[in-house]
Order: structure tokens, then C-alpha cells, then sequence
């Protein structure tokens, strides 16, 4: 199995020379489910606009352990909120000073995106998870996290109250 991701990878790239080498499976991520609880969980949601598709997860999703901050609930974002983060998305990295950025922006349509709903302390934040490289269509319904690949995979949070972004995360290369 890891021989054809590796297969995959190489032949799939973001244009870039740039490949994710921990890519987290389904499998790896989440302790294997017995029951029938998980097929009864609500779906993400497939979002589009004009320069984006992703997927939003809804607040009673299934939520990968240690991902979030400890005390956090979820909440499902609606149409709006994305497209609010969306249309703040360019401008907020062209202001950013991170050198990574300019490769990302070269190719941000090309992005999958991932949405989640996370309430910290009464303030909503989007976690927002861009990647441009998949492996199959697990993105639309399993929280992906890479560990490495560049600027083929960052990550940023969206407060829907102050309508800005945080903690743009652009993961590292091994």
C-alpha cells in the first residue's frame, strides 16, 4: 500500500517538486470502529465556488483525537462563513511575510479544502486544512493531517466574529 501512495504521489504532484512523505491514513489516524455508530454519523458537506472546492464538517462529525484544543466544541459552518473566509483568504496571505506563501498563491486554486467548526471559549473559528495533493477522495470525508510536503499543505484559522485569519501553519519538509 505505501508503495503506491509513494506511486501516486510522484505522479500526482501540486507542479511542484514538493511530496508529502507522512501522510496520515484513515487507518493510522483513528482507532478502527466496530460498530455501527460511524456509518449513522453525519457526512461533510461538498462546498464550491468560483477558485475553491472543499468540504465542510459538520459539528456532530466524527473529530480525530488531539486534533483540537482541549475544551473545544464544534459547530457546523454554514455557505456564508466559508465564503466569508474565502473572500478574505488572497488578500490576507498576500499581506503575509512568510516566504512560502508566494508558491502557495501561484496555485491556491488547485487547493482541497477542509472545514471545520471549532468554538474556543465562545469565539467561532474555522480550521481551515489546504492541500494539494490527495491520494483519493478520503479528503471529502476523513480529516486529513500531513506531517510534512512543503507549501502543498498548510493550515489557518478563521474567526467568523472578527472576520480574520490566525495561525497560518504551512507544514515543513522532510
Amino acid at each position: 500500500m505505501r508503495v503506491l501512495m509513494l506511486l501516486l504521489f510522484s505522479l500526482l504532484g501540486c507542479n511542484t517538486a514538493e511530496r508529502p512523505k507522512n501522510l496520515l491514513l484513515p487507518s493510522q489516524r483513528t482507532a478502527p470502529s466496530s460498530d455501527r455508530r460511524d456509518a449513522d454519523l453525519p457526512k461533510p458537506a461538498l462546498i464550491k465556488g468560483p477558485e475553491f472546492v472543499g468540504v465542510v464538517f459538520p459539528a456532530n462529525a466524527k473529530v480525530m483525537r488531539g486534533l483540537y484544543p482541549p475544551g473545544a466544541s464544534y459547530w457546523t459552518p454554514s455557505e456564508s462563513d466559508v465564503l466569508a473566509a474565502e473572500e478574505r483568504l488572497i488578500p490576507f496571505l498576500k499581506e503575509s511575510k512568510n516566504p512560502k506563501v508566494p508558491a502557495i498563491l501561484n496555485r491556491i486554486g488547485a487547493y482541497k479544502r477542509q472545514y471545520r467548526g471549532v468554538d474556543l471559549n465562545g469565539q467561532k473559528q474555522i480550521f481551515i486544512r489546504f492541500f494539494c495533493v490527495t491520494s483519493s477522495d478520503d479528503w471529502m470525508s476523513d480529516e486529513i493531517v500531513v506531517l510534512d510536503g512543503g507549501s502543498c499543505f498548510f493550515n489557518l484559522r478563521f474567526s467568523t466574529d472578527t472576520k480574520t485569519f490566525s495561525d497560518l501553519w504551512i507544514n515543513g519538509e522532510a
